[in-house]
């Protein structure tokens, strides 16, 4: 009994799995490479799958194989158990398709959960659904702080785009984010360019109190409405 104990443990050690995956596909001419933490891919299709990658937030390059020109240089926030299927166009942005909670069964078998992010809330409300599928609230208030530090509104637009680009954001947070702009149109050209990323766009109308002038928010409600 007492040699059963610890062989018990240590085969749950081993088949307890907190590594996060990361799909990508580069829709783009030209061969090109992507590389995040300690691993480098290259194919002619354009697709990349890296496993075992650490949770948290990791940095992502894709680059043209042929001259090593950047398409994508940012950061994506990825959760333990999960993989996250992405897509970078030909312009170089990034966009999360689905982010799927992984389960690994034994070293070399995973169990993939496809109704946890596909609409579905099992054993959980929306609003569960939406707290829990989206950027790490200690990461988020930090990006905050930094927008806020920084002075002009151009360079807060840059950053705000690339980080709705690499990590899941709510309705709420994307109005957090346009509070700190000083003009209505860097929140307009905001709000516009982080609506795809948004998880629950039914919540969307929190934007409205974020603009100045009501306008701005008819011109935003325009564009949605015309996707």
């Amino acid at each position: 009994m007492k040699a059963i104990l610890p062989l018990a443990i240590f085969s749950l050690i081993c088949f307890t799995n907190f590594s996060a995956e990361l799909f990508i596909r580069v829709s783009a001419n030209a061969e090109h490479y992507a590389k995040t933490q300690n691993q480098v891919q290259y194919n002619s299709k354009n697709i990349f799958k890296f496993f075992d990658l650490d949770g948290g937030l990791v940095s992502l390059q894709i680059a043209n194989k042929l001259n090593n020109f950047n398409l994508y240089n940012g950061s994506i926030y990825l959760k333990p158990n999960e993989r996250v299927i992405a897509e970078v166009n030909q312009f170089g942005i990034f966009k999360i398709i689905q982010r799927i909670q992984i389960r690994e069964i034994n070293w070399y078998t995973t169990e993939v959960d496809y109704g946890y992010n596909n609409g579905g809330y099992p054993n959980h409300g929306p609003n569960d659904y939406y707290n829990n599928h989206v950027v790490n609230e200690n990461l988020f208030q930090q990006f905050i702080s930094s927008l806020e530090n920084e002075a002009m509104d151009a360079n807060k637009l840059k950053m705000a785009k690339n980080f709705v680009q690499a990590n899941p954001v709510n309705a709420a947070q994307i109005a957090r984010i346009s509070k700190t702009f000083s003009f209505d149109s860097n929140r307009l050209d905001f709000a516009k360019h982080a609506y795809t990323m948004c998880v629950d766009q039914g919540n969307y109308f929190l934007l409205k109190d974020t603009f100045s002038f009501s306008s701005n928010y008819n011109s935003l409600l325009d564009y949605i409405n015309k996707l």
